[in-house]
């Protein structure tokens, strides 16, 4: 059964992920770096796929809201059945849960109650800065007409974005979590499709995001190394960055990557891999093309 290993760099020079307890600040570090979540990196992928025509569970209703967990299985299960698998039928029907997993709290009308859970094959790590990051919060007016006898009104606000921040983080995807459920085909297949979809999410989903707190930002680097029997969850200490990229650095910079630990653990582990992708900006085509020629077997390098 195949096992994926996958490290993703992104750029960004907005607020990639802030923190609603703190004023939607940036998630700074004691170190000076930020903190990205998981659950912003799948929110991108979510949004990514949804746009390409998938269903989400996860997902929100017309008037913007998230919905419900349980309305929401309800509604994709779309079944009579006295003791429905929620799970199951999402499974089938949704780009995230075969991915991601789910919690679904079931609501009776006795007092029991209960929940169905699938923990997902694919988790992410935290994702962090590679580079120090200075944090601005630049002040805002904004102008509106109010009532007739009170005239204009001018309001001053603020928000905070990096001045740069080079984005790394790392996931793994594990089919075996999907336990009883890889036995059955049409869940298989779906898996297999959601999977096939990773890149594009990851990739074309971070630089298309084009929002208030989001833009711009930009991937630069996807990996993603296909095992045929075990995960080592090592890629992020594989790929490492120059010095200079690990300070307060205001863009990506010349050879930012050294990926000479994983060339040599790519060679050591070569009878253990099924397949390596790779993706990159134009600017690191010459870097990545020395990679590739650099590891074993045949690599693909993904437009």
């Amino acid at each position: 059964m195949i096992k994926t290993e996958i490290l993703f760099y992104y750029d960004s020079r907005q607020n990639p992920n802030g923190d609603p307890g703190f004023d939607n600040q940036p998630r700074k570090m004691p170190d000076d770096t930020i903190l990205v979540t998981d659950v912003r990196v799948k929110r991108t992928m979510r949004d990514y796929a949804k746009g390409k025509g998938m269903v989400l569970f996860a997902d929100f209703a017309d008037d913007g809201l998230p919905t419900s967990a349980d309305k929401r299985a309800i509604e994709i299960a779309n079944t009579k059945s006295k003791d429905p698998d929620y799970i199951e039928a999402m499974l089938k029907n949704t780009f995230d849960v075969p991915l991601f997993g789910a919690l679904v709290t079931i609501r009776s009308k006795d007092e029991k109650g209960g929940s169905q859970k699938l923990t997902g094959p694919m988790q992410f790590a935290i994702g962090r800065s590679v580079n120090k990051v200075n944090i601005i919060n630049p002040s805002i007016t904004s102008r509106f007409v109010g009532d007739d006898k009170k005239g204009r009104h001018t309001t001053i606000g603020s928000f905070y974005a990096v001045e740069y921040a080079l984005i790394k983080t790392s996931a793994s995807i594990n089919p075996e979590n999907l336990v009883r459920y890889n036995d059955d085909k049409e869940i298989s297949d779906n898996f297999t499709k959601c999977k096939n979809m990773v890149p594009d999410c990851l990739w074309h989903g971070t630089t298309e995001l084009v929002s208030r707190s989001k833009f711009p930002q930009k991937s630069i680097l996807y990996i993603e190394v296909n095992y045929k029997d075990r995960l080592y969850n090592d890629i992020s200490d594989l790929v490492d960055e120059n010095a200079d990229l690990k300070e307060y650095a205001n863009g990506l910079g010349e050879k930012p990557f050294i990926f000479e630990k994983f060339v040599k653990a790519i060679n050591d582990r070569k009878k253990h891999i099924d397949s390596i992708k790779i993706r990159c900006i134009s600017s690191l085509d010459d870097d990545v093309n020395k990679l590739i020629s650099s590891l074993p077997g045949s690599v693909e390098k993904i437009d």
